[in-house]
């Protein structure tokens, strides 16, 4: 019995560290009158007032996997941009705001590869919430030549 739940728990554990995510990463230059934000395993937001500059959450995955992300954003003044891109700065979704920006995406994130969600405002006045959740797990397919070697059997 205990060797059963030591396995779900090792089994739990190992499907929660698939998508690491740390942040709010704050890029020079940051200017706001009001900010506070949350950070968890599968979502960030924020709320701010004349918010300008660029700030990111870090997604470091550990298993190639299909993620849904779901992206809201609401602004009552200034604009707010916010998109997903990997190390190379390869744009997998962007939004751009004045008002509001909702946006439902499926995307494949590979294993050892570091993402970046990141916002941008000018003199933005509301807020954001980014939740993703993993779809399922991509197996990758390894090619093997097999050779089969046919005889023929005389009698």
């Amino acid at each position: 019995m205990k060797s059963i739940v030591f396995l779900l728990l090792c089994t739990i554990n190992l499907n929660a560290q698939t998508i690491k995510s740390s942040g709010t990463h704050f890029v020079d230059g940051i200017k706001d009158k009001s900010w506070s934000n949350a950070n968890g395993e599968n979502f960030t937001n924020a709320k701010f007032k004349s918010y300008s500059g660029s700030c990111y959450a870090l997604l470091e995955v550990d298993e190639t996997v299909e993620v849904s992300f779901h992206a809201f954003s609401k602004i009552k003044a200034g604009r707010l941009e916010f998109k997903l891109i990997d190390e190379k700065e390869n744009q997998y979704f962007y939004c751009s705001a004045t008002k509001e920006c909702e946006l439902l995406k499926d995307v494949i994130l590979e294993k050892g590869k570091k993402y970046k969600l990141l916002f941008t405002g000018t003199n933005a006045n509301g807020n954001y919430e980014v939740t993703w959740k993993i779809r399922k797990k991509i197996k990758s397919i390894k090619k093997r030549t097999v050779m089969i070697k046919i005889e023929k059997i005389s009698k």
